[in-house]
């Protein structure tokens, strides 16, 4: 990926390069850390024509980034607030591809009227009346504290966080392949998402993203 010049926000802030990353500790142990690293910022990084797309409008001042833990990435992509970088101790950057940029699936709308936004991809869901949907998996990206505790359950450690709301057996997690989660997997079945597709051929079957037709 090539970047543009760094962009600077409403608040004066600039937007951290992709690649930029921070560690932030998992627990009080001595080096039991996990690493964010930036893939985007969505209003640079992200925007056609200087426009973000309405289903990452939600996003616009947030970061997209993955964690890695021990050398194994847990959580491939997460929307997070854009102070959460500067809660962890600064690293040299990494370089990040196209092929990372891997956004988490989220849901938008009231279950009458609930849509899978899947980056710019977007399906119409049947959830047939009220359902439960956790606010971990709305349109909203996660405070630090937030992310620290998905990055626990993503690396199999629920016994490590202190509120029992976070070990519900049906906890889940919506990154960018939720079929490997037991609820989430069913919203990709009523989406009719074919089986398999990955984030790439979903932008080539819509058209959107870096697959858009450019006039």
């Amino acid at each position: 990926m090539s970047p543009e010049a760094p962009l600077r926000r409403r608040d004066g802030t600039v937007d951290p390069l992709p690649g930029t990353r921070a560690a932030f500790p998992l627990s009080d142990r001595e080096g039991d850390m996990a690493v964010m690293r930036v893939l985007a910022a969505p209003r640079r990084d992200m925007a056609r024509a200087g426009r973000l797309s309405r289903p990452l409008q939600p996003f616009a001042d947030s970061l997209l980034i993955d964690v890695e833990v021990a050398g194994r990435i847990v959580l491939p992509g997460a929307w997070v607030r854009h102070d959460a970088l500067a809660r962890g101790t600064a690293l040299p950057p990494a370089t990040v591809g196209a092929g990372d940029l891997r956004p988490p699936a989220v849901i938008v709308g009231t279950a009458d009227a609930a849509q899978l936004h899947w980056g710019e991809t977007v399906w119409p869901l049947d959830l047939g009346g009220v359902v439960a949907i956790p606010d971990v998996a709305r349109a909203e990206p996660h405070p630090f504290s937030r992310l620290r505790r998905l990055t626990l359950v993503a690396a199999g450690r629920r016994a490590d966080i202190a509120l029992t709301l976070w070990q519900a057996p049906g906890f889940e997690i919506p990154w960018h392949d939720v079929r490997l989660l037991p609820r989430a997997a069913r919203w990709f079945e009523l989406a009719q998402v074919p089986a398999g597709m990955r984030y790439a051929d979903a932008e080539r079957a819509q058209g959107v993203g870096r697959a858009r037709v450019r006039p």
